[in-house]
């Protein structure tokens, strides 16, 4: 019995803070803005195609891997986990497009989703991108090229610096407007002879297949770009072990598992309750978690590895403590800060925590 309580008292003091790659010039006084009082941090090392180390696959903003190293020795000497917080498949924003010849968006633009009327997401300017609620520009999950390109990157890291974990972000689709790239249809198109396209620009279909046929191509199909996700997570989490088998694989999370699967085509309870992840952080970033709290845990297998993101940004401390009760009083494993700024500049966010 008295086992079983320490593992699960570990289990369940989680708490993480994401440090964005803009806070990086801080890394020698991070330590310092943190007061001990977290056990896990994720650090922000590849965004919108860019490195925060030197990288041999993409273009680096940083020369010397000098302050990576250091600030990995010193949160181990604290007794600290730190993850590369990676950026996925969000490869580009709202601002200017970068003239970087190595960077996907110029080398290799195919690279990138497509809608229905095969239009690459590349084809919308800023404003029709924020009329669709989209943050930028998404390389394809589908393709195998992308998915070897991403691969890369996370093995050169793990190879190259003592991580304890992996944390992916923004590995999901923009949106189920664009999962028509050609890769993903011809997947689909060589198990049931059809595309896709087909499902959402026309009528044909209705009239070959009947509407019942209709009705189960296009359950089929949206199961299929799940699937194929999934699978990716399946076959990275594979290869880590093979390279590390000690690291974490985490996921940042749409905190509504139903919209997460139906819009963006993130099926992470599957992930989480199939194993293909070691844990998840819901971004719950609202004034009201209790929905999070209750759906989520009537949806998977294991609670203590499932960590709910705060707001920091949006939130007071007085309201972030109240969360902070809430999920200590349920089963989970934690909570994660969004982010380091706004605790560096308000320390009484670090009171909120127990």
């Amino acid at each position: 019995m008295g086992i079983f309580l320490l593992v699960f008292t570990l289990s369940t003091d989680f708490r993480g803070i994401w440090i964005p790659r803009w806070s990086i010039p801080d890394s020698k006084d991070i330590f310092v803005h943190l007061d001990g009082k977290f056990n896990h941090i994720f650090l922000q090392i590849f965004a919108l195609g860019q490195a925060y180390y030197p990288s041999k696959y993409v273009p680096s903003e940083v020369e010397s891997d000098r302050w990576l190293r250091e600030f990995l020795d010193e949160a181990h000497r604290r007794k600290i986990k730190v993850s590369a917080w990676i950026n996925v498949f969000y490869s580009w924003g709202y601002a200017p497009r970068t003239d970087d010849q190595d960077h996907p968006i110029i080398r290799q633009p195919h690279w990138y989703v497509q809608d229905q009327f095969e239009r690459s997401i590349l084809a919308y300017d800023i404003a029709e991108l924020r009329n669709l609620g989209i943050e930028g520009y998404y390389l394809s999950p589908s393709n195998v090229q992308v998915r070897s390109y991403l691969t890369h990157i996370i093995e050169e890291i793990i190879s190259h610096y003592n991580f304890d974990g992996i944390h992916l972000d923004y590995v999901r689709y923009p949106s189920r407007q664009f999962v028509y790239d050609v890769s993903l249809r011809s997947k689909f198109m060589r198990r049931y002879y059809v595309d896709p396209i087909g499902l959402s620009t026309t009528s044909e279909l209705k009239t070959r297949y009947s509407l019942w046929g209709y009705d189960d191509l296009r359950r089929r199909w949206q199961e299929f770009i799940n699937t194929d996700l999934t699978q990716f997570i399946k076959n990275l989490k594979d290869n880590l072990k093979q390279l590390r088998p000690g690291v974490e694989l985490s996921v940042a999370v749409k905190p509504n598992y139903l919209i997460a699967q139906n819009d963006y085509c993130q099926d992470w309870v599957e992930w989480l309750n199939s194993g293909y992840v070691d844990f998840v952080c819901l971004m719950a970033y609202t004034r009201n978690i209790e929905s999070y709290l209750t759906k989520t845990q009537q949806a998977i297998q294991e609670p203590h590895r499932v960590t709910f993101g705060l707001a920091l940004y949006l939130l007071s401390p007085n309201e972030i403590r109240r969360q902070v009760e809430l999920i200590h009083s349920a089963p989970y494993a934690g909570v994660v800060f969004f982010s380091y700024k706004q605790l560096k500049e308000n320390k009484k966010y670090l009171y909120t925590l127990p």
